[in-house]
């Protein structure tokens, strides 16, 4: 298999790092875990833009994680600043933001 086609099959497993960042407990792997779901769903979104084809649930999934990253890295940056000691007040306050972006079928 050569590279290209083997970048392009572990790029459909997006969900992967996703659910990964989501899960996250510990903030100060946090970041970090949501900075690597946001590259792996920029390149799957570039990859469905130029394949052609029905791929809206896909696409419209892979904008729902994206919108729920930002969420939940909004959220983690302001919980550092307001109360830097209450390492789990992100996962509480992101909670019902995260909802309101994933799709009625979900991840």
């Amino acid at each position: 298999m050569n590279t290209v086609t083997h970048e392009l099959l572990e790029n459909r497993n997006w969900r992967e790092p996703y659910k990964a960042a989501i899960r996250e407990l510990d903030s100060a792997k946090l970041a970090d875990r949501i900075a690597e779901a946001k590259r792996v769903l920029v390149q799957r979104a570039r990859e469905l833009f130029q394949k052609t084809g029905d791929n809206l649930e896909e696409e419209q999934a892979v904008d729902a994680a994206m919108c729920s990253l930002h969420v939940l890295h909004s959220t983690l940056k302001a919980s550092a600043i307001a109360q830097p000691t209450r390492s789990f007040d992100y996962l509480k306050a992101a909670r019902g933001l995260l909802q309101s972006c994933e799709p009625e079928g979900g991840l």
